[in-house]
């Protein structure tokens, strides 16, 4: 049967199990907190300290880049010298240019005035 307040006649009220009371968990909620705050922090610093690797690391990566091309045009240019070498025309400019030599029937002009 139904009683005026909405429950069964003769039902057996249950008490509730005694709650710990919130001081008690508190703390370990607060230190746990605590914890991870602390991984979080230690976490955000090794990202940053990877994040300057990683841009250290790419500011290498173009200058052995810039420098392998310079390489490879040097490579090119002697592999092209060495190709030439019997060119008449590329000794006599190696001679004039670098050696300072002329041909027999040339004159030479010194300016000595500045």
């Amino acid at each position: 049967m139904w009683s005026v307040f909405g429950k069964e006649a003769g039902a057996i009220k249950r008490k509730h199990p005694k709650k710990h009371p919130k001081a008690r968990k508190r703390p370990a909620g607060v230190l746990t907190g605590v914890i991870l705050l602390m991984l979080l922090f230690a976490v955000g610093i090794q990202l940053y300290q990877m994040q300057s690797q990683l841009q250290a690391a790419r500011e290498q990566e173009a200058d052995l880049a810039a420098q392998i091309a310079a390489v490879q045009a040097e490579n090119q240019a002697l592999s092209d010298a060495r190709e030439n070498s019997d060119d008449p025309e590329l000794i006599q400019e190696i001679a004039r240019t670098q050696l300072g030599l002329v041909a027999k029937n040339e004159k030479v002009f010194y300016d000595i005035g500045g």
